[in-house]
């Protein structure tokens, strides 16, 4: 059997005659797989280096002084020839790969891509080992995203992924017939809700899957992430092959914010700092969820501003603490006070109650 193998610059012919015993492949579906990785059969899951993948697909494991070739079906491959891998699906079945580590993943349904046999290429080192877009084209995009929205929204390690679709004759560059999904990981393994390394700090819930427009050297944010707190991912649709990232925001959110205890009465019976007590003096009111910058302001019910509390660059926790005293450092007088939290163009309003 004569089998063609190539690149947009070189074909490479193989010639199958018999394979030694110990690169016996195993059968799956009709196709193998591109790649150095091994399968147990019928389309279960194959492993080899950094890459993962399951569909019906197969190839055998050849020892590490071996590059000859394996077959499966109608077709051959050559063990360690592509890095990253090429790995090989079909039409009418489920595509799944995935790093070894976890950090990215990709699933299509069946019929997804409209070619009978196809292959995807994940590529997690874009920047130094680019395959169809050029590096040049993501640094500029990087560029424009940080001098409009701050470092927050810089791009970290394991964060970006080339994918490209393609067969013998082209790349598959258009929409696919039914969406995938695809999933990154972010590394927070203390779980203080915080970008492990960042700096400044990107809380994670401002994380986002963006997808490089490579007219405008700009990215595009992808609408409909989905957040996996226990696996720490981020799932968004994936409809056609192309460069994706996870990008952090500056956290200007006020939706979240509440001040407690409400009300604070620090000598009454219920006096104390567990939930359902109501506070101690050292202890004060608790601004909790607050955004990354603004400020926090208290009013009498008839407007006076009491206190102004800017909220710190990067606090180490969502919370900003009023000692219940006014600007000039007087104990605020038992009554009811309006409170305002305020980030750029971001305002929510609440009441407190103190009781001395």
């Amino acid at each position: 059997m004569l089998r063609t193998l190539g690149t947009a610059s070189t074909a490479l012919f193989l010639f199958i005659f018999s394979l030694p015993q110990r690169a016996v492949c195993v059968s799956g579906g009709e196709y193998a797989v591109e790649s150095s990785v091994i399968d147990n059969g019928g389309g279960e899951k194959l492993a080899g280096g950094d890459y993962a993948s399951r569909g019906s697909i197969a190839q055998a494991a050849l020892p590490a002084d071996n590059v000859g070739l394996v077959s499966g079906g109608d077709y051959a491959s050559r063990a360690g020839f592509y890095n990253p891998p090429h790995l090989t699906f079909q039409r009418g079945l489920l595509a799944a790969m995935r790093t070894q580590s976890g950090n990215i993943s990709l699933t299509l349904p069946p019929d997804s891509v409209d070619k009978d046999r196809f292959d995807i290429t994940m590529n997690v080192d874009q920047q130094t080992q680019p395959m169809a877009v050029d590096p040049g084209t993501i640094d500029e995009a990087n560029n424009k995203i940080v001098h409009n929205d701050g470092a927050w929204a810089q791009l970290f390690p394991n964060h970006l992924a080339e994918m490209s679709i393609f067969d013998e004759q082209d790349l598959y560059q258009k929409p696919l017939a039914n969406k995938g999904v695809l999933t990154m990981r972010y590394r927070d393994d203390n779980g203080d809700g915080v970008l492990d390394g960042s700096n400044p700090q990107v809380r994670v819930d401002t994380l986002n899957t963006w997808t490089l427009d490579e007219n405008r050297s700009m990215w595009v944010r992808l609408p409909g992430a989905s957040y996996n707190a226990a696996d720490k991912t981020i799932s968004v649709l994936f409809g056609m092959p192309g460069v994706y990232a996870m990008l952090g925001a500056l956290d200007d959110s006020v939706k979240d914010v509440y001040a407690f205890p409400v009300p604070f009465r620090p000598n009454g019976p219920q006096a104390g700092t567990n939930q359902g007590q109501t506070g101690t003096e050292a202890g004060g009111i608790t601004f909790t969820s607050v955004p990354q910058v603004g400020d926090i302001e208290i009013y009498t019910p008839d407007g006076r501003l009491v206190r102004k509390l800017p909220i710190p660059a990067n606090p180490p926790l969502q919370e900003v603490k009023w000692d219940v005293r006014t600007a000039g450092g007087n104990r605020a007088a038992s009554g009811v006070y309006l409170w305002r939290v305020v980030s750029g163009s971001k305002v929510k309003t609440g009441k407190l109650m103190v009781i001395w």
